[in-house]
């Protein structure tokens, strides 16, 4: 079975709010500082904007808020490629509680591949957009959160 990337970590203190749970906020933070960490395992992660000069900018989140967590609740953060074309990739995040072992939120993110000298949108390497085909058709044999529907297109809908 497909495993995949995933860190885990624990809900910090400061991330709790007046109501003595995790801030909505703290959840998007958590998804965008650790998920661009595990885009590193697919190839677009942080070395690959050093070395190349591009990078993924976010067009589009969608985040789902399922269940609450608690200061210290430990956590895994699981990253999977739903779909890519030749500028765009389209991920889901999933925020595991894994002491009760339930899905506490998920965040489909659309992001776009850009050119950082020139600060627009360009093409992936034919190279890397086969690597990104074959891990999105990989990441498809892992099953799917229940409940799960995805809502965000890969590309505009017209």
């Amino acid at each position: 079975m497909t495993t995949l990337p995933n860190i885990t970590l624990n809900v910090d203190p400061q991330w709790i709010d007046e109501y003595g749970h995790m801030n909505a906020a703290q959840y998007v933070g958590v998804f965008d500082k650790f998920g661009f960490e595990l885009l590193r395992q697919v190839g677009l992660g942080i070395d690959y904007t050093e070395s190349t000069r591009c990078g993924i900018y976010t067009m589009n989140i969608h985040v789902a808020y399922l269940r609450e967590v608690l200061a210290g609740d430990p956590l895994e953060l699981r990253i999977r490629l739903l779909d890519s074309d030749d500028k765009r990739v389209l991920t889901l995040m999933e925020l595991w509680q894994t002491r009760n072992n339930y899905l506490a939120a998920t965040m489909e993110q659309l992001s776009l591949h850009v050119d950082l000298e020139i600060r627009r949108s360009r093409p992936f390497d034919p190279a890397l957009a086969q690597r990104l085909a074959a891990v999105v058709a990989e990441h498809a044999e892992a099953p799917l959160p229940a409940g799960y529907k995805r809502v965000l297109p890969l590309s505009r809908v017209h």
